[in-house]
């Protein structure tokens, strides 16, 4: 008899608020490191335990989200797939695309990652140093990111303990960021701060 293997979707979810899961209609406490066949959607229903958020439902077919998109940042990495689910809150809104896609707790590098999106390069080069100024252009910072749709710092570094033998001394390089492509697909990228600005990225490898 020939057994036929399954390939198979590792995803890790987190969220910034106290909350269970459905994972395909299985509940679960903890979403981190559920394995799913890998060309078959995957339904996340998130279940906060604070009264003035509401459940919600979204579909993922590997790292793309298909249905409740606002509400998930997902991108594929090496092991795997990570999806932050956000949080809706109990009232009635008109969902717009913001103009300015800047958080408002953003970091410098995520700051200089959207206004180089938005090409509004005076705004970027306040977020790097002069060092930085001296080596690149706006070319060249358009270039950089160019290809890149979103940026997402590393969130998840408890998992890469557990997964890599992660350590302080990853960061020696800089603050690490995955920024993600068309495909969602996450590029890691090591963010070295000067005085509180951009001195230097560096692409890395976990």
């Amino acid at each position: 008899m020939i057994k036929i293997t399954q390939e198979t979707t590792k995803i890790h979810i987190n969220t910034d608020f106290p909350s269970v899961f459905l994972l395909n209609g299985t509940f679960s406490e903890k979403a981190d490191g559920f394995s799913y066949p890998a060309n078959e959607p995957l339904y996340i229903t998130v279940l906060p335990l604070e009264a003035h958020l509401l459940p919600y439902t979204v579909k993922m077919l590997g790292a793309k989200s298909l249905y409740n998109s606002n509400l998930v940042a997902s991108f594929s990495f090496e092991d795997g797939v990570f999806a932050k689910l956000l949080p809706r809150y109990n009232y009635m809104y008109e969902h717009k695309e913001p103009k300015n896609k800047t958080k408002v707790n953003a970091t410098i590098p995520e700051k200089l990652f959207w206004a180089v999106k938005q090409n509004d390069f005076e705004l970027a080069k306040k977020y790097c140093t002069d060092g930085l100024l001296e080596t690149i252009n706006e070319d060249g910072l358009a270039g950089f990111f160019d290809g890149f749709t979103a940026i997402m710092p590393d969130e998840f570094s408890s998992l890469k303990n557990n997964i890599n033998n992660f350590t302080n001394q990853h960061y020696i390089l800089g603050d690490p960021y995955y920024l993600i492509n068309t495909n969602s697909v996450g590029a890691l990228f090591y963010f070295e701060l000067a005085e509180g600005l951009v001195d230097n990225i560096v692409e890395g490898n976990v």
